[in-house]
Order: C-alpha cells, then sequence, then structure tokens
C-alpha cells in the first residue's frame, strides 16, 4: 500500500514538471555570480554566466554541479550555490500534503533518508512542513512541489492537512489524562516494542503525564519526549480531569446486591470458598454473566457468587441520570468477623466509630470533605479502642483507632468510581493493604494524614455505611 501511495504521489508531483517543458525539472535560485561551465569542472570551457538573485532552469541537480539551462546553452553551475529548488511547473504542497506540522529549528531537505544524502533544500525554524509520510527517524516531505526527507524529531504539532485524513498510530497529539509515578527507571521509547529508539527516561518515583494505557505499554510525555513505558511499572494514578475517564483499575459496580441468606464467595478462578456471609450484608458487585453469576472484590483477588438466588440486586445510577435519592456508587472491603480476642475487638469498634460518625454526612457540591473532621483525633477520649496499625518506622503495632483506615480506604474506592477531586490522599506504603487494591487504600492519622474529597458534582452527595457479618460497604447517594 505505501509503495502504491508513493508511485501516486510521484506520479502527481512530476505531471507539472513534464508540461513545463520537455526537459526542464525544476527551478531555482542562485546566490552569486556564477560561470556556465561546458563540464563539471571549474576549468571546463565557460558557456556563459549566471548573476546572484537569478531564476534558473535545472535539468538535472547534483551534490556537486547542477545541469542547466539558459539561451539555449546546456551547462553545469556548482550546487552549493543553488536554493529555493522547486518543481518547474505549477504545485501545491498544501494540496498535496496529507499531514502538516511546524519547524521547531531549520531543517534540511534530503534526497534519501540519511544526514549525508544530497541536501534539496531548507525549510526554516516555524515554516509550515508540508508531510506525505510519518516516520519514526524521518518523515517524506513536500517543499515548492519537491518530494524528500526531513529528521522526524524538530518537527511538531502534525495534525491532519484536512478532514478525513487521521494521524496513524503514535502521532496523535498527546493530550496528558493522568499522572503515574514510575516504581522503576523506565526507558521512553518511540513504539510499544522493547526494541525500539529510546528517546527518554523515567526515573523511579518520578511522575510521568500518562494519555493513555494500550496493552502492555503506557503512552507517556516527558519534556520533549513523548513515547511509551511499560505499564506495570507505573503507579498512584491521578486524573486531570474529575469528569474523564476512571483511573486503570478501578472498576465501577453496577450493584449492591443484599443477600437474602448465607452466600458463599468462591474464589473466581479456582472456585475455593473463600467465606461465607450472612444475610443482611450489601456487597458491591458486576453485572450478571452468562452463567447468571456475579463477580465482586475481595480483597486483592476477585471473588464470585454463583448463588445469584440469594440476592436481591439493586441497580446503581450513572451519575448523569442520578435523581434526588438514587445510589452513584457503591464498594465493599472484608474484614474479620470474629470477636474473639482484644484485637479483633477493638478493630471492629474502630470500623464502627467510623461508620457511625460518616452515617448520613452530605457533601455539598463544590465543597471539600476532610475525613478528619468527622473521626479524629484517633484516641481513647474520642470513643477509640486499641487495634492493629500498620507501622514501618516501630515495632509498634496497636494504636487506638486501629482499622478506621479500612473506613476511609472502602471510601475512597467509591468515590474513584464517580467525578471527585482527589485533594488528599495516601497509601500506606508501596505494598498497599490487603483489603484493597494494590494503590487505592487511604490511610489516615494524627497531623496532616487525612483523607480529602472534593464535590465536583453539580449536586450535593450523602454518604451511608454498613457493617454487617465482616463486610464493610459504603454507599453514595444523589443527595435529596
Amino acid at each position: 500500500m505505501k509503495r502504491l501511495l508513493w508511485a501516486f504521489l510521484c506520479l502527481l508531483l512530476a505531471a507539472p514538471w513534464v508540461a513545463a517543458s520537455a526537459e526542464e525539472v525544476y527551478t531555482a535560485t542562485v546566490t552569486k555570480d556564477m560561470t556556465i561551465r561546458a563540464t563539471q569542472s571549474t576549468s571546463g570551457k565557460r558557456l556563459g554566466g549566471v548573476e546572484a538573485g537569478e531564476t534558473i532552469h535545472i535539468l538535472e541537480y547534483g551534490a556537486k554541479w547542477t545541469l542547466i539551462a539558459k539561451d539555449g546553452v546546456k551547462g553545469y553551475v556548482l550546487s552549493k550555490n543553488v536554493v529555493d529548488l522547486a518543481a518547474a511547473g505549477g504545485y501545491d504542497d498544501e494540496a498535496t500534503a496529507l499531514y502538516l506540522g511546524e519547524a521547531s529549528k531549520q531543517l534540511s531537505v534530503r534526497e534519501t533518508r540519511a544526514r549525508s544524502a544530497l541536501k534539496l533544500q531548507t525549510i526554516a525554524e516555524g515554516e509550515t512542513v508540508y508531510l506525505l509520510e510519518l516516520g519514526e527517524e524521518w518523515h517524506t516531505v513536500v517543499k515548492n512541489g519537491v518530494l524528500g526527507y526531513v529528521l522526524a524529531e524538530p518537527v511538531e504539532n502534525i495534525r491532519p492537512a484536512r478532514e478525513g485524513i487521521e494521524l496513524p498510530e503514535g502521532f496523535a497529539p498527546f493530550v496528558a489524562v493522568y499522572t503515574a509515578r514510575a516504581d522503576v527507571n523506565l526507558s521512553i521509547r518511540w513504539d510499544q516494542d522493547e526494541e525500539s529508539r529510546v528517546i527518554g527516561t523515567v526515573y523511579e518515583d518520578e511522575t510521568v503525564d500518562v494519555m493513555e494505557i494500550d496493552g502492555a505499554w503506557a503512552r507517556v510525555r516527558k519534556g520533549e519526549a513523548d513515547g511509551y513505558v511499560l505499564a506495570e511499572h507505573l503507579r498512584y494514578y491521578r486524573r486531570y480531569d474529575p469528569f474523564g475517564p476512571t483511573v486503570p483499575g478501578v472498576v465501577v459496580y453496577p450493584y449492591a446486591a443484599t443477600a437474602l441468606e448465607d452466600t458463599d464467595i468462591l474464589d473466581a478462578e479456582s472456585g475455593e470458598l473463600l467465606r461465607t456471609v450472612p444475610a443482611g450484608a450489601v456487597m458491591a458487585v458486576s453485572a450478571l454473566d452468562g452463567d447468571m453469576a456475579v463477580t465482586l472484590p475481595y480483597d486483592r483477588i476477585t471473588g464470585r457468587i454463583v448463588a445469584t438466588s440469594h440476592l436481591d440486586l439493586r441497580a446503581v445510577s450513572g451519575w448523569e441520570q442520578a435523581q434526588s435519592g438514587d445510589l452513584i456508587s457503591v464498594f465493599s472491603t472484608y474484614y474479620d468477623p470474629a470477636q474473639e480476642t482484644p484485637t479483633q475487638i477493638g478493630r471492629l469498634h474502630n470500623i464502627m466509630q467510623g461508620v457511625e460518625r460518616l452515617q448520613g454526612v452530605v457533601v455539598p457540591a463544590g465543597e471539600t470533605f476532610r475525613f478528619n473532621d468527622y473521626c479524629a483525633p484517633y484516641t481513647r477520649a474520642n470513643g477509640y479502642m486499641e487495634g492493629p496499625i500498620i507501622n514501618y518506622v516501630s515495632s509498634k503495632k496497636l494504636g487506638y483507632g486501629g482499622g478506621i483506615c479500612q473506613v476511609s480506604t472502602t471510601l475512597y474506592d467509591a468515590i474513584l468510581q464517580i467525578p471527585f477531586e482527589i485533594v488528599k490522599q495516601q497509601v500506606h506504603s508501596s505494598y498497599g493493604i490487603s483489603y484493597a487494591p494494590l494503590d487505592m487504600d487511604a490511610a489516615v492519622g494524627a497531623g496532616n494524614l487525612d483523607l480529602r474529597l472534593q464535590n465536583v458534582l453539580p449536586y450535593d452527595v450523602r454518604f451511608e455505611l454498613q457493617a454487617v457479618g465482616g463486610v464493610l460497604t459504603v454507599f453514595v447517594y444523589r443527595a435529596s
């Protein structure tokens, strides 16, 4: 296909040249007075001359000497003084081009794809570049009706020349949708191939703009480098536009399922029994699949409920269509329902403190919700018991309020499914937490360790929470 396109373009561009003269191929101007020689030598017989600024008629353009015709005489002039090479007949670069770009610096148009190839002409910095074919290292261009090649990197703002033409994959303008952080040093590559040319580096713990995820690769931009990195090494996504796509890894759950009787949750892959939830527990679940089963988030794996006759499914409304009182988001996490040890008792007590304190909280449109405004300080005096905590800086493993982070995390994962601005959120560690997807937990605690969420929806929202039989569920409603 490319060969056919190339042949067509060559014919298209060659036709005007033939019409102009039986022999004349190009026109150009000269930069200084020159002698026309009978041979390609400065000692060749003098046939005439050309003056600086004069337009010449070229029969054959060469690396050192150019064959021209003047006053019925054919002879040679030095090519280094020949500029503004153009097709001899009429031409329309813009009509011929498939794409347009801009030169970020002066570009040499070469006869072939090589820096050492014959220089046909120059494209000035800021000048429009008329493009016929886009490539990794070289672009095919046309200038003054003459085809040639320019280095790809200095050509910016590439766009279709007219309606109906689409940019090839990889050349669409970069639009930052997310930010993400690298967990190792990452090479930015020109294409989705580990053998592709390296055009930049994202260093470990550095934040980079992300446009999209395509299989194993993410298209990113750092400075002037616009290319691809391995997506598996990008973490802690945040979206620029809260109304844009959800961050990678977020699942929007369409139903809240109430267990009508004791119901088994199985491992979706192995079929192993994970736990049995009691009647009255409510879980965020997927839509019914072909086997009339549902899936659900269970710690860091996917659970499955086959006995859906034991469930009462309540639909979640899309936030745009939601009416007052409609459920717009739901998420569940799981905890140990046993109450046999002081640690278990303390942890559940603290979870219930969070449930009670956030029950019915309304976040008005445009306002910011601060978790600690409702639940802190995490002290005995404020009603908390000792429970297990995540502590990487000391050997202390119990603390007042231990378990409250499961409430903040469950709320956070419900909020990720709808348009909200994440003002402040911090994971417990790079290892995450067992009851939530990796990188999607929200630690709270003393001082500035808080979860803050701004409601950018055009209406108020209300939180409802439930902890029954080892299932903690957060519901987000459009407020009445």
